[in-house]
C-alpha cells in the first residue's frame, strides 16, 4: 500500500456518507461474505454510523471451519469506470483492540460480471483508532497493489491489475482472514472485530489530470443480490430445500459448534446441554454463547463509540 505522499491528492468519493440518510443506502450497497460459504461459523455486519460520518463493520470471526469474514458490493448494474484514476483510497480505522497485524485485512475488486472467487486483492493494514474525533490517514492501494487470486491464493503467472482493466469494476469489497502469504497465520486473533469505515474513495496523485468523477456504488447495486447464485433448481432440490436448509442452515452449525464446546470444555452430555440451551431460551433469550479464546468484554471502550 502506498502512503499516497508523494504530493496533492485528488479524490472521488464512492460512497456519500455526510449524513444519516446517506449512509443507510450505502450500507445497504453491501452484503456479508463470510465463512458459512465454507461451512464456517463467522459471522460480520455492515451498518451506518448514527452519530458519526463512517460505516462500522464489525462482527466475530472464529476459525472453526473457516477463518474469515468479508464483505462486498451486491451485483451492480452496469461495470463501474474507474480507469482514469490511480487506485483506492481508503480512510478506516479499527476500534475493536490494538493488533491489526494478528489479522490479514485486504481490499478486493473484481473485474469480471460474476460472483466466483477469481477476485484482484491488495493487503493492507489498518491504522489503530485513537479516539472517535481524530480521522486517520488514508491509505493508499494503487491498481499495481492488487493481484488476482484464487480464494487465498494468488494465480501464478498474471501482471497486477492495471488501470486499462478498470474500465468496468463490477465490486469493491473488504475480507479480514487468518489466511496470510504464507497460510494460516500462527497467531491469528479470533474474536471480536470492529472497523470503522470513514470514507472509500479513488484517488489521482495528479490532481491537473481531469478524471471523471465516480458514479457512486449505492446508485449501481440491483435488487437481484438475495438470488445471486442460486444456480438453476430441479424438482428435487426443491423439494428437499426445506429440509436441507434446517440440517444445513447457518444457525443449525452454530448450534452445533456450542455443543461441542459445552462438551469440551465442561463434560456436558447431551440431555444436560438440550436443558441448558432450553433454559437460554425462556430465561434469556438475548444470551448469545461466544466460542473462542476470548470474550467481548476485552474489546474495550470503543464499542461505546455511535
Amino acid at each position: 500500500a502506498s502512503d499516497g505522499s508523494s504530493g496533492e491528492v485528488a479524490k472521488g468519493a464512492l460512497l456519500d456518507l455526510s449524513s444519516y440518510d446517506d449512509r443507510v443506502p450505502a450500507a445497504g450497497a453491501f452484503e456479508r461474505v463470510d465463512d458459512v460459504v465454507m461451512g464456517g461459523v463467522s459471522s460480520s455486519k455492515l451498518v451506518p454510523a448514527k452519530q458519526r460520518e463512517c460505516l462500522v463493520w464489525s462482527g466475530q470471526c472464529r476459525t472453526d471451519g473457516g477463518g474469515f469474514a468479508g464483505m462486498r458490493t451486491k451485483p451492480l448494474s452496469k461495470g463501474l469506470d474507474l480507469s482514469q484514476w490511480q487506485g483506492l483510497a481508503l480512510c478506516c480505522a479499527l476500534e475493536s483492540d490494538a493488533e491489526p497485524e494478528r489479522r490479514t485485512w485486504k481490499a478486493t475488486l473484481r473485474t469480471q460480471n460474476d460472483r466466483g472467487e477469481v477476485v484482484y486483492q491488495a493487503p493492507f493494514v489498518p491504522p489503530v483508532a485513537s479516539s472517535p474525533d481524530n480521522l486517520p490517514a488514508p491509505v493508499y492501494l494503487p491498481w499495481e497493489s492488487f493481484r488476482l487470486v484464487r480464494g487465498p491464493v494468488v494465480v501464478p503467472d498474471v501482471p497486477p491489475l492495471s488501470a486499462e482493466e478498470c474500465t468496468a469494476v463490477f465490486g469493491l469489497g473488504l475480507i479480514m482472514s487468518r489466511f496470510g502469504p504464507q497460510g494460516p497465520m500462527q497467531d491469528f486473533r479470533s474474536g471480536a472485530f470492529r472497523l470503522a469505515i470513514h470514507s472509500l474513495d479513488v484517488y489521482n496523485t495528479s490532481p491537473a489530470a481531469d478524471a471523471t468523477a465516480p458514479e457512486q456504488l449505492d446508485s449501481l447495486t440491483t435488487t437481484s443480490a438475495g438470488t445471486a447464485n442460486k444456480g438453476t433448481r430441479t424438482l428435487l432440490t426443491f423439494l428437499l430445500a426445506p429440509i436441507l436448509a434446517i440440517v444445513f442452515s447457518e444457525a443449525a452449525r452454530r448450534r452445533r459448534q456450542a455443543r461441542t464446546l459445552l462438551k469440551k470444555r465442561y463434560g456436558w452430555g447431551a440431555v444436560k446441554i438440550r436443558g441448558f440451551g432450553q433454559q437460554l431460551k425462556r430465561y434469556h433469550p438475548s444470551v448469545m454463547i461466544i466460542y473462542g479464546h476470548e470474550q467481548v468484554s476485552s474489546v474495550g471502550h470503543y464499542h461505546l463509540w455511535p
